[in-house]
């Protein structure tokens, strides 16, 4: 895992990052879906991927519905990839330290297997879910070199 200060959506950013074939993004989620079979995704990381790509909720609430509150492939969009972080079992709960352990078990795996990815995440469970970096930092270390945690979104 490296660290890289700048914006997970610009592509300035991602210019910085060692070029791979594939991108893949991480949204940050809660494991939360609405009545109308939409994840909750209002705030924070998540409502800045949801912004950026509205058919998200309906895709998270689907695979929450049927798999639980795990890493989700979520699609391809624009060419870039997007993978679910959950670290939030409940939007309105703090983030879960073993959830962010799980989530960043998965992706380090995914990551191993998956070379030819650059993953990208915001750090997990900090701003909204209520963490500091200092928290979750040992958590996501250990992710291979294809695994960047960038400072914004």
């Amino acid at each position: 895992m490296r660290l890289i200060s700048g914006d997970i959506f610009d592509w300035s950013t991602w210019s910085m990052l060692p070029h791979t074939p594939h991108l893949c993004l991480c949204v940050t989620t809660n494991g939360i879906v609405k009545t109308d079979g939409r994840a909750v995704m209002g705030a924070g990381v998540a409502k800045a991927f949801a912004g950026r790509y509205p058919i998200l909720p309906a895709v998270l609430g689907s695979k929450l519905l049927a798999h639980g509150n795990q890493v989700h492939y979520l699609g391809t969009f624009d060419g870039v990839s997007i993978l679910s972080f959950p670290t939030k079992h409940h939007w309105r709960s703090s983030s879960d330290l073993a959830l962010i352990s799980s989530s960043a078990q998965v992706l380090a795996e995914t990551a191993r297997v998956r070379p030819e990815y650059t993953f990208v995440v915001t750090p997990p469970g900090c701003g909204l879910g209520g963490l500091s970096w200092n928290m979750v930092r040992h958590l996501v270390e250990q992710m291979p070199d294809n695994c960047w945690v960038i400072d914004r979104c």
